[in-house]
This record gives structure tokens, sequence and C-alpha cells, in this order.
């Protein structure tokens, strides 16, 4: 397997053209287009229409039936695009490929081209329902992009829009081009306290840059991996066979519904990146050191309008499983506040969306690995996330904001960051 920003790449394909290799001239890709896609405007086509409450449920398979074929085509007819290489990206539930373009061949579609290459995005088809969010996205990468914040920049296709809703063997999936961002992985380097601190720094400049975007989809989109949707991990958790385990997700999914859902109204809400992980982080060397810092964020899917606490437990719980310990989410969490304050009175609810994140991430690991227990990428966190969980719910949980406290005072004391 080749690696791309330590997740695994299937080589599908490559190809070699030369420069009188036929060219489909825009004109008759924009003829295409109208017949086979909506027009990625936030409008749907044919039955993609659906709730934007809709959430998953238990047996539902919604990854997107790819043929490696599909790819090409799609690629030739929404971009223009020939390629001389495309590979598969491990994903959760949508099915992204790298792509390179052939450079032999010309390609006007496409006006500034992107050197690093391009990824597709297929998305899943509960997703694909919802496509005013894939436009709030898209409008958000756009908006980021005039922030100073790096991220992926999406791609028009042939027709001006920045997504198609295409028939994929007998689905609709929304299809979508970014820009690929070359770079490391959070998760591909060594985890030290100076990269934890400058995580936190990091995500709270992204939280202010988010704290003026508005987009109508955000008002009513509704996800399992919002933490609002916790309560709802109870249809899953048959899939959690350790008894030990079970009781655990359950004390922590009674406690978040009374210590934090109860409430929502008084916190303080804002668009948020909603899943600031080791895979969606892309760092690079600081000149001349050892050191790492961040350089761009990736994946805006699970991006929500949510409690800004939500925001910092999810990041944290991260935070923790990479470095391993339970401590140094302190020195992170410092990181965060040392330019994006927040009250004390919902500093002291994170610990319950620490936990219930923990819950949430390894309850739906499982589950999904049930549908494809061939990819591995699901369960990545499931050994190392059950000890912390454990640790922190029956050890720590009474003293741990005094333990991220202290651990963060000492490393702003004791270290030129």
């Amino acid at each position: 397997m080749e690696q791309w920003n330590n997740v695994e790449l299937t080589n599908m394909s490559k190809k070699s053209y030369t420069l009188n290799h036929a060219y489909d001239a825009a004109e008759k890709l924009n003829k295409e287009n109208t017949a086979k896609s909506s027009n990625g405007n936030g409008t749907s086509a044919d039955e993609s229409t659906a709730a934007d409450g809709d959430l998953l449920k238990p047996g539902s398979d919604v990854r997107p039936k790819v043929e490696p074929e599909d790819v090409e085509s799609l690629l030739r007819r929404l971009y223009g695009i020939t390629i001389s290489e495309v590979k598969e990206i491990v994903a959760y539930d949508d099915r992204n490929f790298f792509v390179k373009e052939d450079s032999n061949v010309k390609n006007p579609l496409i006006v500034t081209h992107c050197p690093h290459g391009y990824v597709l995005k297929i998305l899943n088809s509960l997703d694909s329902k919802k496509e005013d969010f894939v436009d709030a996205q898209n409008q958000m990468l756009l908006y980021l992009g005039k922030h100073s914040v790096k991220c992926p920049r999406p791609v028009a296709n042939a027709t001006g829009k920045y997504y198609s809703v295409e028939r994929l063997n007998g689905n609709s999936n929304v299809v979508r081009l970014l820009e690929f961002i070359p770079g490391e992985i959070f998760h591909q380097v060594p985890v030290t306290k100076h990269l934890l601190y400058r995580s936190g720094e990091y995500l709270a400049r992204l939280d202010r840059a988010l704290k003026n975007f508005t987009h109508q989809a955000y008002e009513s989109h509704k996800t399992l991996w919002m933490l609002q949707s916790v309560p709802e991990l109870r249809q899953f958790l048959y899939v959690v066979k350790d008894q030990e385990q079970r009781l655990i997700c359950d004390e922590v999914i009674d406690a978040f519904e009374a210590k934090v859902l109860s409430q929502l109204p008084s916190m303080e809400h804002q668009i948020i990146h909603g899943d600031f992980n080791e895979q969606n982080i892309v760092v690079e060397q600081v000149p001349n050191q050892t050191e790492y810092t961040i350089k761009g964020v990736i994946d805006f899917g699970d991006t929500s309008k949510s409690p800004l606490i939500f925001e910092i437990g999810i990041a944290l719980t991260y935070m923790i499983l990479q470095a391993n310990d339970l401590a140094n989410g302190g020195i992170f969490l410092s990181g965060y506040t040392s330019l994006n304050p927040i009250e004390n009175s919902e500093l002291a609810l994170l610990k319950y969306c620490v936990t219930a994140r923990f819950v949430q991430s390894l309850v739906m690991g499982l589950y999904t690995h049930t549908l494809h227990p061939t990819n591995e990428y699901l369960l990545v966190t499931q050994e190392k996330g059950w000890k912390l969980l454990q640790k922190l719910w029956r050890e720590s949980f009474d003293d741990i904001d005094e333990l991220w406290a202290s651990t963060g005072h000492q490393y702003l004391t004791q270290s030129n960051k």
C-alpha cells in the first residue's frame, strides 16, 4: 500500500496519454452535464432531496458504490481532466480519490491548475441528499481561504458549479473536486508538547475566523456525529460486546444528557469544524528545527452550528488519543484558551464532552466495521481509546479539570512554547 498523509492509498489506475490524445471540448462537456447532473447550486435533481435532519439508522450502508472506471469517467466529463494517476484514499463512509492530471493534455476548464493534484470526493448517499449543506461547505472553504486559513479550495466543474449530483450504480451521489494540500499529517509525526500547544492555537484561530461565517443550511443541519446526537448512540450499543465497556457507554450518555444537553440554550453557539483530529490536520516542520507546526486543516464534512465547547471537546479527545496521556490534553487546552478564552462555566462541562466523543467514536467505529470488516481505518482508535476512556471515567473524572489546568500552567511557565 502507498501512503498519502498517513492514509493508505490503493493504486487504482496509471495512464499515459500523448499530445494528440482526443480531448472533449468544454461545449461537449456542458451538454453531457446538463443531461446527467443537478445544477450544483443547492437545488436537487430527481430524488436527491431529503430532510436535513435525517440521521444514520442501524443497518444502513451509505458508502458510494463506485468502480475504477467511474472515477475516470467522472473526472473527464465533469472537469475535463485526463488523468495520469488515481489512487483511492481510505475514508469513513465517503469515497475519496487522489488525482494527478496528465501534464501532456491541455485542460482549459480548470483556470488555475493545482501542481500538487486534487481530491475527488464522492459523498455517501445520506449526505448527498443534503445539497444545501454541500453548498455551505464549499462557501465556507472559499471564505476561510480569504481569511488566511489553509484549507482545500473547491474546483468548479464544467458548468461552473462546485458540485453536482451523479447517478452511480443506482444511487445518487454528490461529486466534488478539491485542491490537494501537500504535507505530513499530525498522525505521522511525533506528538510533542509544542505541537499540542500549536494545535490548540490553530483551532482557536480557525474558530475565530468562523465566528462571522453564516449559511442558512447550518440552521437545520443535523448528523449523528454532532455531539447533540450522542443520545442516538443508544440504538447502536448492541455492537459493544464487552459488558464493562457497554456500562461505561450507558453512564456517559446519561451524564452527557443530564449535565450538558440540558444547558444547550445558554451556551455560546457558532459554526465549528467538528472533527479536528489527527487525520485532518496538515503539519510542516519548523525551518531549522525538529519541531512541527500546523500548516492547514482538511475535511469539513462534520461542520455544524454547535456550542463552541463541543469543538474543543472533540479536538481534545483526539489530542489525548494521540498523546496517549490524559494530562497532556491540558497543553492543547492552554494553547486554545490563550487566543480564545472560554467561560469557566462551560470549561466545567468539557470533560463530559470528551467522554461523549470517546463513546461516539468508539461505538460508531465498531458499528461501521460490521458493515465493512476489511476497512481497518474504522478501528484505529479502539484499543487505546477504550483504555483511555476507562481511565478518564473511572479514575480521573473528579480531578481532570485540575489536572488539565495544572498541566497547561506548568507548560506555560517552564517553556518558551
